[in-house]
């Protein structure tokens, strides 16, 4: 016979467990709760449960990267050789950065969510680093600016580019998972960041050293350390903004 008190008790844990998960607005209040060790802890378990998919993401990461930037160059050399002149440099030393951030940047969103989507359990596939060309007009925009901003932030006496640099690591994934402006994405992850500044200060540098110790172990510590790094940063994203169904 079964327990007429089992479905509510099991109803109660998955509200209590809802209501742990971040959210936007949430996260802009400070309303979460993050710890260091126990990201890097719950990352470095999801990275090896989840190791083909994270490197298989890397690969097609890098490869879309890679594409990009040759098929930029060839246009470039050819706009510089027919256009000649001041106005081929202009097209090279400025506008084929600017084309690289916007077309690159759906290929950087996609490589988060897919850490993102592990860390919250959702099925997801390598493949998922190419699923949001649809919106690279606001990636775009989204990376130019925090590249934009970052910059003069390091030309104004170096902390403010220290400040936005971490304060806007959350930002473009935020604008295709919980569909944000890039303007709100970045603010968004600013204030969210903000109120926990010096703890994801802190998640970058472990996250630095973990990487510099991979590189040194002849490469061979990059196998385990980047798909770390990865789970990780899935891990804090869904502790500050959880889920766009629970927002």
């Amino acid at each position: 016979m079964s327990d007429i008190y089992t479905a509510p008790k099991a109803d109660l844990a998955s509200t209590r467990e809802m209501e742990e998960l971040g959210s936007v607005e949430k996260g802009i209040a400070g309303d979460y709760s993050f710890s260091l060790g126990e990201a890097l802890s719950e990352g470095w378990h999801l990275s090896l449960s989840n190791m083909g998919t994270i490197w298989l993401s890397f690969i097609l990461y890098t490869l879309g990267i890679s594409a990009v930037m040759l098929i930029l160059i060839a246009l470039m050399w050819s706009a510089v050789s027919s256009a000649g002149g001041l106005s081929g440099v202009v097209f090279l030393a400025f506008l084929g950065p600017i084309a690289l951030i916007v077309i690159t940047a759906p290929i950087m969103a996609g490589s988060m969510m897919v850490c993102i989507k592990i860390a919250r359990g959702e099925k997801t596939s390598a493949t998922e680093v190419f699923s949001y060309f649809d919106k690279i007009v606001p990636l775009g925009l989204a990376m130019v600016l925090l590249y934009f901003f970052v910059t003069i932030g390091f030309y104004l006496l170096v902390i403010p580019g220290i400040y936005l640099s971490v304060a806007y690591m959350m930002a473009l994934p935020l604008v295709v998972d919980h569909n944000l402006s890039p303007w709100q994405a970045m603010e968004a992850s600013r204030k969210a960041i903000t109120k926990n500044w010096f703890t994801f200060f802190g998640l970058l540098l472990v996250m630095m050293v973990i990487y510099i110790a991979g590189s040194l172990l002849f490469l061979i510590g990059l196998i385990f350390a980047l798909p770390w790094i990865c789970a990780t940063y899935g891990v804090a994203y869904r502790q500050v903004f959880g889920t766009p169904n629970h927002n």
